[in-house]
C-alpha cells in the first residue's frame, strides 16, 4: 500500500512539474523570437583572438569576452575574417556591428559607439630584436630606423611619440601583426610597436620601453546604435556581479607573454652577481610541497614549479638552480639572513610574521584546505589541546590564528604530533589537506579520523628584505605557471609517503604477534578491515582525481591522459566519440539549475548504459561527453539507436525531454595517423548532428518568427506589461520612441502618464486618455473579467496629429494577483489639428 501512494505521490508531483515547465517555456518564446544575430569582425592575434578562419578552433581573451556578453545579451555572433586592417575597414563601413580590441581615442568618436565600460587595459611597448644593441632607452636611438606597425592607434601613438621628442623615423605599416613580426626577424625593419599583453614570446624579440597605455573596448557600429544599450546593460551587470572578471580573464591568456616571461636588466644583473645561479633552501620531510628522495636529490612541488617556471622565461644564460634541506624553519630563516641561501620555501602568506622575521614573500605557489586530526569521536574538548609541529612555522601561524583558544603543546615532528592525538595526550592536530589523507592511511593510525577546517594555507617563497632582485625574478617566474600546474606536481608526490610495513607493525606490536596464532582468525579480519580502509581511501583518491563529481564519468583529467596513452594502442578497431546535450542552456534558464543538473547526469546514465560495455565514457565539459569505444562500424551503429531511443523514453523530474548530439569518427578513417585528427573529425560530425537538431526542432521557432513579423508590422508598439508590479518589456517599438521628451520611463505608469502630459496626446483626447491609462482604473478594469480595453486618441507626429488606437489584452499567464497583459498600439491615419 505504502508503495502505490508514494507512487501517486510521485505522479502528481510530476505533473506539477510539467505543467509549470510548459508556463515557463511558453513565457520565455518573446525573447526567443527576438534574439539578434550579430557580424563580429575576428582577426587572427595571438593570445587575444586565435581561429579566424570556418572550421578553426576558436579561443583567446577577446573570443571568451564576446562569448560572456552574448550569454548576458543573448545575441548570436556571425564571425567576418580577415586581417586586421580588413575587419577594421568593414567595420567603419558599416558591414560589421561588433569590432574587439579598439583602443579609446576621442579622433575615433564619429565613427564608432564606445559603451561605458572597457574590456581591459592595454599598453603599447617598443620591441627590437632580442640581440639589439643599437637602439636602447634612449628615444634619439630611433633617429633614422625603421619601426613598424598596423593601422590604428598602434600607428597613431608611435607617431605621436616620435613627434612629442622631434624623432624622425620611418613607419613601416603592416596589414597585421604576423607580417610585423616577420620583417623585424628577417631585418626588414629595426623595431616594431605592438602590444604589451599580446606580442608572441620567441627567440627574435625583446620589449625595450613602453610607448602609450589605453583602455580597449568591445566596440559597436555606429549604424547599429539600437544594441549600445544592451551592450551597456549587459557589461553593467557583469561589473556588479562579477567585478574582476577581465583580471582573471587577462591572467589567464597573458600570463606568458612578451613582457611577463622577458628578465629585465636589474633581473639581469643580480643574476650576473650572482654566478646565474639561485640557492634554495627547503623544509626536508614535507611532501608533496618539498622533500628529499631517495637519491638524496631535491623532490616536490618546490622542484618542479622551480624548473618549469625558470624555463619558461627568457634569461641571456640558464640559471642554475641548487637545494639546500634544512630540518627546522628556524635554522632556515637563520641561513637566509646570513647570505647562505638566497630564497626559502616555504612561508606562509601571513604578512606580519614575514614583516617579523625581516623577510619578503612571493606570489604563492600553492593553496591548500588544512584538516583537524583528532581521535575516534570530535567533542568540545577536541580543540581544547593542539599538538604542533615546533618546526613548522606554518603549522603555529595557522593555529595562532584560527584556534587562539587552544593551549598548543610542541613536539619535534609530525609523526610525534600524530602519535600524541592517538595516545590522548593532545586532543587533535593540525595537517595540510594534501598530507592528512596520505600520511593517516598508515594502520598505525587507524583510529584517527580528519575534517576540513574552514581557512586554508597558501605557501610562497620567501626572501630577505634586502635581497629584492630575486624576489621580481622568482614572480616572474611564478607568472607562468598556471593555477593548475602546481595541482598537477601535486598528484606524483602523494604516493611516496611511507607506508606503515609488516617489519614496523611486528616491532612496534610484539604482543599482538605472540599470540597471533591463537586468534589467527582475528587478525585475518582486522587485516581485510585495514584493507578495505586504505582501498575506500584510493578511490576516493582516484575518484577526485580521475571522476566527475555530478556525473561520475570519468573527467577531463582522465581523458587526456588516456588519449596520451591510446596512442600506443592504435593497430586495433576502434571509434573516438564526441557527444554534446542539446537545449542545456534553455532548460538552466526556464527550470533552473537542478533541471540542468538532472539533465547532465542522466545523459551520463544513458550514455554509459549504450556504450559503457564497449569502452571509457568521459565528461570533457559542462554539457559535452567523450568516449573511446573498442568496437566497430556496425556495433557502434546499434548502440547510436539504443542512445536514441533510450534518451526518447526518457522522463525527467524537472523535463521529458532529453536529446544528445553525436559524431563518431572510426579507426579506418585515420589516414593521417595521428589520434587527433579522428578527434577533430567526431567534433565535425557531433556539431553536424547538432545543427540538423536545431534545423528540425526550429521549424516552429520560425514559425513564430513569421508571426512576430506580421504583429510587429501591424502595431507601431508592442509591449508585455505587469500592473501588480508596474513593470514592462518592449517586445517591439522604434528607438525614437525610447526617449525623455516621449514620457519613457522605468515603470509602466509613468511612462504611461508622462506620455499624455509631455504633450504627445491631443488636448482634447487628454482627459480620456489619462483616465483610462491610470495604472488604478486599469487594475480594476481587468479584475472586473473584462478582457480587452480600446482607447483611441491623436498623438501627435512632427507638426500634425494621427489617430491611434491602444489595446490593452490579457496575457496566458494573467492572474487577478500578478495582472500580466500584451498592450499594441496602432496608428491609424492623419487627422487634421483643428
Amino acid at each position: 500500500m505504502r508503495r502505490i501512494l508514494a507512487f501517486f505521490r510521485l505522479f502528481f508531483v510530476s505533473l506539477a512539474v510539467f505543467c509549470t515547465a510548459s508556463s515557463v517555456f511558453g513565457k520565455d518564446h518573446i525573447h526567443t523570437v527576438v534574439r539578434k544575430k550579430l557580424k563580429v569582425g575576428y582577426y587572427e592575434n595571438e593570445a587575444f583572438q586565435e581561429g579566424a578562419s570556418d572550421g578553426a578552433v576558436k579561443s583567446g581573451y577577446a573570443y571568451e569576452y564576446l562569448q560572456k556578453v552574448s550569454s548576458l545579451t543573448g545575441w548570436q555572433y556571425e564571425y567576418v575574417y580577415g586581417s586586421w586592417a580588413e575587419v577594421y575597414s568593414a567595420f567603419l563601413r558599416g558591414d560589421v556591428d561588433l569590432l574587439a580590441g579598439l583602443g579609446y581615442s576621442a579622433s575615433r568618436l564619429p565613427y564608432m559607439n564606445y559603451p561605458d565600460y572597457p574590456m581591459g587595459y592595454e599598453s603599447y611597448y617598443l620591441f627590437v630584436r632580442s640581440k639589439e644593441t643599437s637602439i636602447t632607452r634612449d628615444a634619439e636611438t630611433l633617429r633614422g630606423k625603421k619601426i613598424g606597425t598596423i593601422p590604428g592607434l598602434l600607428q597613431d601613438a608611435i607617431g605621436t611619440w616620435l613627434a612629442d621628442r622631434n624623432i624622425k623615423s620611418e613607419i613601416v605599416v603592416f596589414e597585421d601583426v604576423y607580417q610585423r613580426d616577420v620583417a623585424l626577424e628577417q631585418g626588414d625593419i629595426d623595431a616594431f610597436i605592438g602590444e604589451g599583453s599580446s606580442v608572441s614570446v620567441n627567440e627574435f624579440n625583446k620589449p625595450l620601453l613602453k610607448i602609450a597605455s589605453v583602455n580597449m573596448y568591445l566596440c559597436v557600429s555606429k549604424n547599429r546604435s539600437d544594441i549600445l544599450k544592451e551592450l551597456n546593460m549587459a557589461l553593467s551587470e557583469l561589473d556588479s556581479n562579477d567585478p574582476f572578471y577581465v583580471n582573471r580573464l587577462s591572467e589567464k591568456y597573458f600570463s606568458s607573454s612578451a613582457l611577463t616571461v622577458r628578465i629585465s636588466p636589474a633581473e639581469h644583473e643580480w643574476l650576473d652577481n650572482h654566478d646565474n645561479t639561485l640557492r634554495v633552501g627547503y623544509m626536508d620531510n614535507f611532501l608533496p610541497y618539498c622533500g628529499t628522495d631517495s637519491k638524496g636529490n631535491a623532490a616536490g612541488i618546490l622542484v618542479d614549479a622551480m624548473e618549469v617556471g625558470f624555463k619558461k622565461i627568457k634569461a641571456n644564460h640558464e640559471i642554475k638552480i641548487t637545494y639546500q634541506p634544512f630540518q627546522n624553519a628556524e635554522d632556515m630563516v637563520t641561513a637566509i639572513h646570513n647570505h647562505d641561501i638566497d630564497v626559502i620555501f616555504p612561508v606562509s602568506n601571513n604578512v606580519y610574521y614575514m614583516e617579523q622575521n625581516d623577510l619578503f614573500k612571493s606570489k604563492e605557489v600553492i593553496t591548500s584546505a588544512m584538516n583537524l586530526v583528532y581521535l575516534n569521536k570530535m567533542d568540545e574538548d577536541t580543540t581544547a589541546t593542539i599538538a604542533i609541529n615546533r618546526h613548522n612555522q606554518i603549522q603555529y601561524d595557522y593555529a595562532q590564528t584560527n584556534l587562539p583558544d587552544s593551549k598548543m603543546i610542541l613536539y619535534d615532528s609530525v609523526s610525534e604530533c600524530l602519535d600524541a592525538v592517538n595516545s590522548g595526550h593532545a586532543g587533535c592536530a593540525i595537517l595540510s589537506g594534501l598530507r592528512a589523507s596520505v600520511l593517516l592511511r598508515n594502520s598505525k593510525y587507524i583510529n584517527l579520523n580528519y575534517i576540513e577546517l574552514p581557512a586554508s594555507t597558501t605557501k610562497c617563497f620567501g626572501v630577505s628584505t634586502h635581497n629584492l632582485g630575486v624576489l621580481s625574478l622568482l614572480d616572474r617566474a611564478l607568472n607562468t605557471l598556471d593555477s593548475k600546474d602546481t595541482l598537477t606536481f601535486t598528484y606524483k608526490y602523494l604516493e611516496n609517503e611511507s607506508v606503515y610495513t609488516v617489519r614496523e607493525f611486528i616491532k612496534r606490536h610484539q604482543a599482538l604477534v605472540f599470540y597471533i596464532c591463537a586468534i589467527l582468525f582475528t587478525v585475518v579480519l582486522i587485516a581485510v578491515e585495514i584493507f578495505i580502509s586504505k582501498n575506500q581511501k584510493e578511490k576516493l583518491y582516484f575518484k577526485f582525481a580521475y571522476k566527475d563529481s555530478l556525473t561520475g564519468a570519468f573527467n577531463r583529467r582522465a581523458y587526456e591522459e588516456d588519449v596520451m596513452a591510446f596512442e600506443n594502442q592504435k593497430n586495433q578497431k576502434y571509434v573516438c566519440v564526441s557527444m554534446d546535450l542539446n537545449g542545456l542552456k534553455k532548460v538552466n534558464d526556464d527550470l533552473g539549475h537542478l533541471a540542468g543538473d538532472e539533465l547532465i547526469k542522466n545523459a551520463y546514465i544513458l550514455i554509459a548504459e549504450a556504450f559503457g560495455k564497449y569502452g571509457k565514457i568521459y565528461r570533457t565539459g559542462g554539457d559535452e561527453y567523450s568516449a573511446f569505444l573498442k568496437t566497430d562500424e556496425e556495433t557502434f551503429g546499434n548502440a547510436k539507436l539504443k542512445l536514441d531511443e533510450l534518451c526518447k523514453a526518457w522522463k525527467g523530474t524537472y523535463s521529458n525531454d532529453l536529446c544528445v548530439s553525436v559524431g563518431a569518427a572510426f579507426s579506418t578513417e585515420a589516414e593521417t595517423g595521428v589520434l587527433m585528427d579522428l578527434w577533430k573529425l567526431a567534433d565535425k560530425r557531433m556539431y553536424d548532428a547538432k545543427s540538423e537538431h536545431y534545423r528540425k526542432s526550429g521549424m516552429d521557432r520560425r514559425g513564430q518568427n513569421d508571426a512576430h513579423k506580421t504583429l510587429c508590422s501591424m502595431y507601431t508598439k508592442i509591449l508585455k506589461i505587469n500592473l501588480t508590479e508596474d513593470s514592462y518589456q518592449i517586445i517591439n517599438m522604434d528607438i525614437d520612441e525610447q526617449t525623455v521628451e516621449k514620457g519613457f520611463a522605468n515603470r509602466i505608469s509613468t511612462w504611461l502618464s508622462d506620455f499624455g502630459t509631455s504633450g504627445q496626446v491631443h488636448p482634447e483626447d487628454l482627459k480620456g486618455y489619462k483616465e483610462k491609462t491610470d495604472l488604478k482604473y486599469m487594475q480594476d478594469y481587468f479584475c472586473s473579467g473584462k478582457k480587452n480595453l480600446t482607447i483611441f486618441y491623436r498623438r501627435k507626429f512632427g507638426n500634425e496629429y494621427k489617430r491611434a488606437m491602444m489595446q490593452i489584452v490579457p496575457a496566458p499567464d494573467y492572474e487577478p494577483n500578478f495582472q500580466s497583459l500584451f498592450l499594441y498600439v496602432n496608428n491609424v491615419k492623419s487627422v487634421d489639428d483643428n
